[in-house]
């Protein structure tokens, strides 16, 4: 695995204050000196694939502040979320655990997770250790008696049990339709919002506002962004800019190519949706503003990362609007599949001004471990994340033989063409079993990131060692398999 990262002295010795380790600069060790604890910026992108920005290739996206952030962070080439849909992922982001070890909620689904009494939450060994905490958006993770004010969270603006938001324009809750949930599937305390007010738009003005407010201590913020989930709905200034971008580039109206349970979107054209990720960019731009005018930019850190990969498939019969394209990667939201669980991930230290990249196999439940590290926060438990932070001081030996897993033990192929399936990721390696279905697919990710060419008959050696892997991983987790199946490791 390779890291290449040119540090700044500060960020150097801010690492070097946190972590026992030794950082050299032109040939000379770094003096280190203490320097108060950083602040914490957290945001998240709800279903937003790993190429869903224009640094990162995308042609019709644009997305310049995060570009730009990028340009002073390390960006990690092999992020991956621990599930491709939202809630699973979401848990193992905020609590460093695995969503594949069994939680036994009564009335959740197989895969359902929930954070309740039980559980520890990021926020909270960070306000133990004297940090005032913030959350904005999309939590998903309620159940009755744990939202995130009752999980370390000292203020909670819209976070509760709600997945999406049922209009991007305010009130977000009207024309609501989902009442499966009654009345907790609403979106509460954004009841402030002006009339019409864009979604992202609010929730970037209320964390602008908390992070200009004056403290005496570091903050830890997650904005938890409940764009680009749909609706796909955005600004129409701001759609006709990428209509006329549309046919400026030549793209043609929607194509779909067959794929697994039903069909993916076949390039990125979406006008509304692009227009969604230019307001979560703008919104990124702000926040770093505000982090800038107020003299704090330079003592926090900022971590980017999305829940799963990019919507971009759906079932047979199914005319849902899809977002957006994953390519090169193989199908999106729900598969296990490379666009499924693939997402983009920067992470910025204090004061660093260039840019730094790593492909390291990095999860989404490594993030609670890595910001606790680097911020010298306390957690009294054994996480199943690991700290990121040995990579960002450009130590990534540590990671080099890394092995990923991940489980689902629930399926919708109607509604994003997805089966049922366990998959392995051992070096440039990786094996999905489709348990219910009889079917081993191997990948050579160095030579076929689309995934395109099953080479598990060419390779029976690596492809039985990589699925008694999956056996052994899937007794040692006790992970929930689907009823039908009585089977717990085939």
């Amino acid at each position: 695995m390779k890291t290449t990262n040119k540090l700044t002295t500060g960020i150097q010795s801010l690492i070097c204050t946190f972590l026992p380790v030794t950082l050299l600069h032109a040939g000379n060790k770094v003096e280190t000196t203490k320097i108060k604890q950083p602040n914490v910026l957290f945001i998240v992108v709800d279903d937003w694939g790993a190429q869903d920005l224009s640094f990162a290739g995308s042609r019709f996206y644009e997305t310049p502040n995060i570009d730009r952030l990028a340009g002073q962070s390390t960006s990690f080439s092999n992020a991956y979320v621990a599930y491709p849909r939202s809630v699973p992922s979401r848990y193992s982001l905020w609590t460093g655990m695995h969503c594949a070890r069994p939680q036994g909620l009564k009335g959740t689904e197989a895969d359902e997770r929930k954070i309740d009494k039980n559980t520890l939450a990021i926020a909270e060994p960070f306000k133990a250790a004297g940090y005032n905490t913030f959350f904005i958006g999309k939590w998903h993770l309620a159940t009755d008696d744990c939202l995130p004010q009752d999980k370390g969270f000292e203020v909670n603006i819209g976070g509760g049990h709600a997945g999406a938001t049922s209009s991007h324009f305010a009130p977000f809750n009207q024309n609501y339709k989902d009442n499966s949930r009654g009345e907790g599937g609403l979106i509460e305390g954004m009841d402030d919002a002006a009339p019409g007010e864009y979604l992202t738009d609010y929730m970037t003005r209320k964390t602008v506002e908390y992070i200009k407010t004056k403290r005496d201590k570091p903050f830890l913020a997650v904005v938890s962004f409940y764009a680009v989930h749909t609706p796909i709905q955005a600004k129409k200034e701001m759609i006709a800019k990428y209509q006329a971008k549309k046919i400026s580039l030549g793209l043609t109206e929607d194509g779909y190519i067959p794929e697994e349970a039903g069909e993916r979107k076949a390039q990125q054209n979406n006008a509304v949706y692009a227009a969604m990720v230019e307001s979560v960019d703008q919104g990124v731009g702000k926040l770093v503003d505000a982090l800038k005018e107020s003299g704090q930019y330079d003592n926090t850190l900022i971590v980017i990362v999305s829940d799963n990969g990019g919507l971009s498939n759906r079932g047979a019969g199914n005319k849902r609007e899809l977002a957006t394209n994953n390519d090169p990667y193989k199908a999106g939201k729900g598969h296990l599949y490379e666009g499924g669980i693939k997402t983009p991930l920067l992470i910025h230290l204090p004061a660093q001004t260039n840019a730094g990249k790593s492909d390291v196999l990095t999860a989404g439940y490594d993030l609670f471990p890595t910001v606790a590290q680097l911020c010298d926060v306390k957690v009294d438990k054994k996480l199943d994340g690991r700290s990121l932070a040995p990579v960002l001081n450009g130590n990534s030996k540590v990671f080099a033989k890394r092995e990923l897993y991940w489980h689902k033990s629930a399926e919708r192929p109607a509604s994003t063409g997805d089966y049922v399936s366990t998959a392995i990721r051992m070096g440039n390696y990786k094996l999905i079993d489709f348990y219910e279905q009889d079917r081993i697919e191997l990948y050579d990710l160095s030579k076929d990131v689309s995934e395109s060419t099953n080479i598990a008959a060419k390779k029976p050696k690596i492809t039985r060692r990589m699925l008694a892997k999956i056996q052994n991983w899937r007794n040692e987790m006790n992970v929930n398999m689907p009823k039908k199946n009585n089977k717990k490791n085939k």
